[in-house]
């Protein structure tokens, strides 16, 4: 069975949201509970009261790269980072971090035991006896990748973490000592390590050709280094012990990232490891001279802070919905279901002796109260109503009734059935198209749907969902380069929507273009928190 990617925009009738609401369902998609032994569910994020903080850790990069090139004309490069920062400054920006986070757990119910109290803990005292190498700079690299790892206050490491490696596979003796140390502090254990990155990098390498097609002198190759100006965490690992040696994991799903300045512009360093793309060039091979971003010690520990501000802001958000303070985007707009329809509302308004909607004015208030209560049957049946009362405007009503037998009542052929009417009774309107087309997406009937979503876009050539819907389908067409033009032109058009971003990723990983996937997700995560 084919994969379906599924349209990402509703139709334009109701194509809105809420950005506080995103928020929230954002952060909760943001940290994937990761399932351990035989605990299925997450259960001690949901009752906790009072967390002891024993260990949060923060891998700061110093060199960032990748192993393997990304296919066609873009290489993955080695970045350094140069900066007159010290290992003091990363401990104060780490413990810093430890308060605000803190902070923002207070600020949503959940008290905090002190610091001085875990370190009077047994376990404590044991871990720092035995990891004394481990307090404070932990200067480590692999596989392309270096940081310095700095624990809050100078602290032990309670459960260990490598960036670019696994976590620590915790035995049943060091599990029971960590739900021994939760139960000494009267609060739930827990352990935060996150990766901050500096830049997100990307290097677009062409050949030189003149008007003839013949190669130039050497080289035959030049290079365009592009450096996203972003603060960005990576990757994390939570871990939550309660007293019962209950536990919780969490990993990050997606980057949280902060768009801001703090750095020169990039220069190249022929002195560092030269990197090799020869991946990228038909088995041909081609260094590339490593980079350098050279970053101002006040303006990165302000982008450092912000970016490490923003994660503490999420995980403290996922808490409230994991203890059930605030519920998700997607349950603050769900209705209940309720299939009432027009006819079984007028007997039961007859039944009480009350009045029903006569005029076009009270009918509009009957389907607008219906659609908000959630009554989608009872609501389309008001517009089906008003279409027959009011010729002029049926196809408005009609594209009304559409919209909610295609988003809510889950009737694709009814919808295509409306739509297709919308489109005879105003063939010169761009809307029913862009519905009937977005209906089709629905139902994987590439064709129709392409072709509905073709005529949309000449009527209305700035109508950028219909560019979007449109590159979902030729993604699911299997014509990536029509696809990515679509996805293109849709960010020309509005540069503010995020699944214009994640669809454009898409081609670009099914392509191989991984640094470029990177970048577009990046954007898309910026958008939705507000922050570009």
């Amino acid at each position: 069975m084919k994969k379906l990617i599924p349209a990402a925009l509703a139709v334009l009738a109701f194509a809105s949201a809420a950005v506080a609401q995103d928020y929230t369902k954002l952060a909760d998609e943001t940290f994937k509970y990761v399932k351990a032994g035989t605990f299925g569910k997450p259960s001690v994020a949901k009752k906790t009261q009072k967390i002891s903080l024993g260990q949060v850790r923060v891998h700061f990069k110093t060199v960032t790269s990748k192993e393997s090139s990304a296919r066609g004309r873009v290489a993955d490069v080695t970045v350094y980072l140069d900066s007159d920062l010290t290992t003091g400054d990363l401990q104060q920006l780490t413990n810093n971090f430890y308060s605000r986070l803190t902070s923002k757990l207070n600020a949503i119910g959940i008290d905090s035991v002190p610091f001085e109290s875990i370190k009077r803990t047994e376990y404590y005292a044991e871990k720092l006896s035995k990891q004394s190498e481990e307090k404070g700079a932990d200067f480590d690299g692999e596989r392309g990748q270096a940081w310095v790892s700095v624990n809050a206050y100078d602290g032990p490491v309670f459960v260990r973490w490598n960036p670019e490696g696994t976590v620590e596979i915790i035995g049943f003796g060091q599990q029971k000592k960590l739900a021994k140390t939760a139960e000494t502090t009267d609060g739930d254990l827990m352990t935060v390590d996150v990766v901050l990155d500096f830049a997100s990098i990307m290097l677009s390498a062409e050949v030189k050709q003149d008007r003839q097609g013949w190669f130039y002198g050497d080289p035959y190759f030049y290079s365009d280094y592009s450096i996203g100006g972003l603060m960005n965490v990576s990757k994390s690992y939570v871990y939550l012990v309660n007293r019962k040696n209950g536990f919780d994991q969490y990993m990050l799903a997606q980057p949280i990232a902060e768009r801001i300045g703090y750095a020169d512009k990039p220069r190249e360093d022929a002195s560092k490891a030269r990197y090799r793309a020869s991946k990228a060039f038909g088995g041909e091979t081609h260094s590339f001279t490593p980079l350098v971003i050279t970053a101002k010690r006040e303006k990165y520990m302000m982008a450092a802070a912000k970016a490490l501000d923003r994660y503490a802001d999420m995980l403290a958000e996922k808490f409230k919905v994991l203890r059930g303070g605030e519920p998700t985007a997607a349950k603050l707009t769900e209705k209940p279901t309720d299939s009432t329809t027009l006819k079984e509302e007028e007997k039961r308004a007859k039944g009480n002796n009350e009045p029903t909607a006569v005029t076009r004015g009270e009918m509009k208030d009957a389907a607008q109260a219906a659609q908000k209560a959630g009554k989608y049957q009872l609501a389309a049946d008001y517009y089906e109503k008003l279409a027959a009362a009011d010729p002029e405007n049926a196809a408005k009503y009609n594209v009304q009734r559409g919209v909610l037998y295609l988003n809510y009542i889950k009737d694709l052929k009814k919808a295509i059935e409306i739509f297709t009417l919308v489109i005879n009774e105003r063939p010169d309107a761009p809307d029913g198209y862009y519905n009937r087309g977005t209906a089709y997406t629905q139902n994987s009937d590439w064709k129709r749907a392409k072709k509905d979503l073709d005529k949309a876009i000449e009527l209305d050539p700035r109508w950028v969902e219909a560019y979007l819907n449109r590159g979902i389908v030729l993604l699911n067409m299997k014509k990536l380069d029509d696809a990515l033009a679509d996805f293109t032109r849709g960010i020309e058009l509005n540069p503010r929507i995020p699944n214009l971003y994640r669809a454009r990723a898409l081609v670009y990983r099914t392509r191989g273009d991984a640094a470029l996937a990177a970048a577009d997700e990046l954007r898309a995560a910026q958008i939705e928190q507000g922050r570009y």
